[in-house]
């Protein structure tokens, strides 16, 4: 019964809320239809005081159109000062907000040319599945075996990023990005020792840093772009398995060997970098976006450190180590090619432009006298 009491409260408490929020707005909405019709009336020095009570309690779309009558009200008064402070809180309210000279007074319209609050950064968060394929720079074959014949296929993989924007021109903006990337492949091998088989599936944590030149041509709801830079990758993790299967002769049988999961970050070169292309469209949300986006990462340096082929020459070769460092040679039979790993992706994300209403350093009202000509004309 206790719990019935409190449900039954709480949803009482809800509805009453609720309930002061709907009267509190249409309490503001009569204040601000108020006002309006003492601005018609040309009572103008009592509007701010009419609507100076409302002014924190206004929804977004009534800041809008409250504080635009306010910005109107002192541009006939001679106050630009405030004038300018009104139309600050419009931009605050609607950030897209454009005075239209077949609708707003032409005021306003020469007052709005001289501020913008156009986006300086924008951050964005994104994730989706990857390929990395890989390309072969020279191949390595483990005691002289010529006659193996090799192939890599890419596997499925994903990747998780941040990143921010800075508009740096109308069309242009500079990305910097910071992207967990899991890629792995799988690298198959026939004829090896006569009929045997191997293969040997490495999976890779990455950390990159991307940096890239975003172009975006295009606005509306669907707005594509286009990108090209280059990217920092450090390797954070490499566990490789192996596999041998044993089908020379009918008498042995078919014979399988799996190695345990090996660790293989000392055969690598940790640092890679690459040129990156890609491109995507973004699709407008509000005032945020959703976006999709493909891109190619050509790898650029051999991620197989050489002097770790075989065994990991750091070590002191009386060691423990050293013997375990050669394990995937001369154990699983496996030495890497040296190759460059590529990365495709397409991930899915957010973004939200900061938008910043500001005023200019310099009016764009020049375009705004031309079209007064054209129509005068």
């Amino acid at each position: 019964m206790t719990s019935l009491f409190r449900l039954v409260g709480l949803f009482l408490l809800i509805f009453a809320l609720g309930w002061n929020v709907r009267a509190q707005d249409e309490s503001c909405e009569i204040t601000l239809t108020r006002a309006t019709e003492e601005f018609q009336a040309g009572h103008f020095y009592s509007i701010p005081s009419i609507l100076s009570g409302c002014l924190d309690k206004f929804t977004q779309e009534q800041k809008q159109r409250a504080n635009l009558l306010l910005t109107q009200t002192y541009l006939l008064l001679d106050d630009p000062l405030g004038a300018k402070r009104s139309y600050i809180e419009v931009l605050k309210a609607n950030p897209e907000f454009i005075a239209d000279p077949n609708v707003h007074p032409i005021d306003v319209v020469y007052l709005s040319k001289k501020f913008t609050s156009s986006p300086m950064f924008a951050w964005f968060a994104k994730a989706g599945p990857n390929l990395s394929p890989v390309r072969v720079i020279h191949d390595n074959d483990i005691f002289g075996e010529t006659s193996v014949q090799e192939n890599y296929r890419a596997r499925l993989g994903y990747q998780v990023g941040v990143g921010a924007d800075m508009y740096v021109y109308e069309r242009f903006d500079l990305r910097a990005e910071l992207i967990y990337t899991f890629a792995t492949y799988q690298h198959n091998a026939t004829k090896f020792f006569e009929e045997d088989r191997k293969s040997v599936k490495d999976n890779q944590t990455w950390v990159t840093l991307p940096l890239v030149v975003v172009y975006h041509p295009y606005t509306g709801k669907y707005q594509p772009y286009w990108y090209g830079g280059y990217a920092f990758g450090f390797l954070m993790r490499d566990m490789v398995s192996i596999t041998i299967e044993n089908i020379r002769t009918v008498e042995v049988g078919r014979d399988e060997k799996e190695s345990p999961t090996l660790n293989f970050v000392e055969k690598r070169n940790r640092w890679n970098q690459s040129v990156i292309v890609g491109g995507g469209v973004k699709l407008k949300f509000g005032l945020d976006f959703l976006f999709a986006d493909v891109r190619y990462a050509i790898g650029l340096k051999n991620i197989v450190r050489q002097t770790n082929l075989y065994t990991d020459n750091t070590l002191q070769p009386t060691g423990g180590g050293f013997v375990a460092s050669g394990k995937p040679a001369f154990s699983y039979a496996h030495v890497d090619d040296y190759f460059r790993l590529d990365n495709l992706s397409i991930s899915f994300g957010f973004l939200r432009p900061l938008y910043k209403p500001r005023e200019l350093k310099k009016s764009r009202s020049r375009s705004l006298f031309r079209k007064i000509n054209a129509a005068g004309k």
